[in-house]
């Protein structure tokens, strides 16, 4: 495979995970509230500002292990890259390391929708 898809792969992976980075830390900080832009935007999480909280509260671990591996495949990828580049021949890992990546961030952004959903609808809930 071409060094050249390694390199745009893990520039992609980088650039993910500091867009879900930002996201998660403007939520987190109040600094984004329910709007239809950013953020997770289910059905739940958009019924009410307690419930956009505590969705994305809630969903705040997952959102770190999504950037987190966003992060580590990218540097990996770009990692294989170089190596290939270097050592001017093609290597199957420039397509597969970045693949895995994505799909693992894939399923994290996945799980912390389900999460965010659940504790949503958990907050609008009328107690009593």
């Amino acid at each position: 495979m071409d060094p050249i898809a390694g390199w745009v792969f893990g520039t992609g992976l980088m650039t993910l995970g500091m867009l879900i980075h930002y996201v998660r830390n403007q939520v987190a900080n109040g600094n984004i509230g329910r709007n239809s832009a950013v953020g997770i935007r289910t059905r739940a999480t958009m019924s009410s500002d307690s419930a956009w909280e505590a969705g994305h509260a809630s969903a705040g671990p997952l959102l770190a292990a999504t950037f987190l591996t966003a992060y580590a495949a990218g540097a990996l990828t770009l990692a294989v890259a170089l190596a290939a580049t270097l050592s001017g021949g093609g290597n199957p890992a420039v397509i597969a390391v970045p693949l895995t990546g994505y799909g693992a961030a894939l399923v994290f952004l996945v799980a912390a929708a389900v999460k965010a959903n659940a504790a949503a609808r958990e907050a609008d809930r009328p107690s009593g």
